[in-house]
């Protein structure tokens, strides 16, 4: 599999384990991996480089395929693709996003959607799994959280049918080990959708402390973001992340995660509680 050590990757590496399947985990530094995976097969190399690639798919017959968000992820998802289809691989899971789309003004979801059309044209039955808003993303803005007790984010009020990335990787795990999600794309989203009101109650119940939520205009927010000192594509992709949201993008929930794995997904109440700590001063 790809992207095992990130936020996403990770989490499929030990779904995959607890249903005891074999892993070869592809990755740049040993080490690294190891410190983070545990005891896990890995494939030493570079998504930059072909024959590292083709050597790491060698006796696979599923592929994770999950690359770095940055300007190079379609070449490198598109590599894995390309060595995948050459050596007769039989599936493969792609994580994308929910309103990925060629035509995308957002940079992410472009890229997302450029490499779907690669993956339909070669061949390889594949899964695509296109989650909501990640629960996740709240880390961003913890230590603000932790010190002034507030959540200040550009919403103008719309909910959010925002996953924890515990489920996403859940998805991926299934799909990855049972048959019948080949050709299927699902749209995995948590149990219900909420506002970031919502979400400030959720954590001043996790960490026992009061958390306001300030909901900024988009034009309060934008320092906020200029401050961070993102790269442009993520600052283009994150500002139009909360237009898409203040639109309701992110409002409709799906049954995708009960579907797949038989179970509910967390709700912002469980992710506040099993990450209370790092809300906290």
């Amino acid at each position: 599999m790809t992207g095992a050590t990130g936020k996403v990757g990770a989490h499929v590496v030990s779904e995959l384990r607890a249903r005891s399947a074999s892993v070869r985990a592809f990755v740049r530094n040993a080490d690294t991996a190891t410190a983070r995976l545990g005891d896990v097969e890995l494939a030493v190399g570079d998504l930059a480089d072909e024959a590292s690639v083709e050597r790491a798919l060698v006796g696979v017959q599923r592929v994770f395929l999950c690359a770095a968000d940055g300007p190079d992820k379609v070449a490198h998802e598109r590599a894995v693709i390309d060595a995948a289809a050459a050596a007769g691989v039989g599936h493969i899971v792609k994580l994308s996003a929910m309103h990925a789309g060629t035509g995308s003004p957002l940079p992410v979801f472009r890229w997302h959607g450029e490499i779907e059309t690669h993956l339909r044209r070669s061949g390889v039955p594949a899964t695509v799994l296109a989650p909501s808003f990640f629960m996740a993303n709240l880390l961003m803005v913890a230590g603000g959280v932790a010190h002034t007790g507030t959540l200040f984010a550009s919403t103008a009020g719309a909910k959010v049918a925002m996953i924890d990335l515990r489920d996403v990787a859940a998805c991926a795990a299934v799909a990855l080990t049972t048959d019948g999600h080949e050709g299927g794309t699902y749209e995995l989203t948590g149990p219900q959708a909420i506002t970031f009101d919502e979400v400030a109650v959720a954590l001043g119940d996790a960490t026992g402390r009061r958390v306001e939520y300030v909901d900024l205009t988009p034009e309060e927010s934008l320092p906020r973001f200029e401050a961070a000192g993102l790269p442009d594509w993520l600052f283009d992709h994150l500002t139009r992340v909360f237009e898409l949201i203040r639109e309701g993008g992110f409002a409709q929930t799906t049954g995708a995660v009960h579907a797949i794995t038989g179970h509910e997904p967390r709700s912002i109440a469980d992710f506040a509680r099993d990450h209370a700590v790092a809300f906290l001063p």
